[in-house]
């Protein structure tokens, strides 16, 4: 072996062990996938459905939104059509989870509009039918009167008075 060749194979050792530095540096500081998930005891019921959803898929859009950040960073650095394509879907996917979750914000307050103008609309036809229901008795008074003097017949009566006959 000559010097050369001794040289070239510490060099080589030395840019491997570098290599090797830098990629268990870039694996620290990668986020542990691996964590321990924590154990969900959430029970889904028709009375926490809707606060199941909101919390699920909030965690969702979050963790959709930190992959899409992730593997951007992997494409930015080096493409490849594979994560190119990965990238296109979790875009589309967390756009998707964004709009549903826009679309049930939306229903929600729809119906309480439509339940506040329906209130409304009940107590305006309330009042309207008192309205009524007063105008009706004053107008049944007036009328009951009038017919009353009508239908009256003048009575003829003798009247008697009792002190003078004592």
């Amino acid at each position: 072996m000559s010097l050369n060749t001794v040289m070239n194979d510490d060099q080589t050792n030395k840019d491997e062990n570098l290599n090797v530095d830098s990629l268990l540096d870039q694996l620290k500081t990668i986020p542990m996938l691996g964590q321990k998930i924590e154990e969900q005891s959430d029970e889904i019921t028709k009375n926490n459905l809707e606060d199941f959803v909101m919390k699920y898929a909030g965690k969702l859009i979050k963790n959709a939104s930190e992959s899409v950040d992730y593997v951007k960073e992997i494409v930015q650095s080096a493409p490849t059509p594979d994560d190119v394509l990965a990238l296109a879907e979790l875009v589309k996917s967390t756009s998707s989870a964004l709009d549903i979750l826009n679309k049930i914000i939306i229903n929600d307050k729809k119906m309480d509009t439509s339940i506040k103008i329906k209130t409304m609309d009940v107590e305006s036809r309330k009042e309207e039918l008192e309205t009524k229901v007063d105008a009706a008795f004053a107008l049944t008074r007036d009328e009951m009167l009038k017919r009353l003097i009508a239908d009256s017949k003048i009575i003829e009566a003798n009247v008697i008075d009792d002190q003078s006959k004592s």
